[in-house]
């Protein structure tokens, strides 16, 4: 009698842990989701902000464009940069295909 109350409380505890790791595996699965839509809500955001932030960049630009002289001296400088800067990528382009 002894041998099958050992049984069944083995198998009792089998099935407890059972249940455990099948619980465990659904709050693992729903962690996993959650995660996978944070990291796209954040790739979201941060694409907003990469806008927010070249629109903030383009308006400063056109204030500066039509602002004192002061603005207009910064705002020409930044433009001399971003040609520059294009000029430099189109060269090695250029260089690229070249070769």
């Amino acid at each position: 009698m002894a041998c099958k109350s050992i049984i069944k409380h083995i198998e009792a505890q089998a099935q407890r842990i059972i249940a455990q790791y099948e619980n465990l595996e659904e709050q693992c699965r729903q962690l996993r989701e959650e995660r996978d839509s944070l990291r796209a809500e954040l790739r979201q955001q941060e694409e907003q902000l990469r806008q927010a932030k070249a629109e903030v960049q383009r308006l400063r630009l056109a204030e500066g464009l039509s602002g004192n002289n002061t603005d207009k001296a910064k705002s020409r400088a930044r433009i001399n940069l971003l040609l520059r800067e294009v000029d430099k990528c189109i060269a090695l382009l250029t260089n690229a295909q070249q070769n």
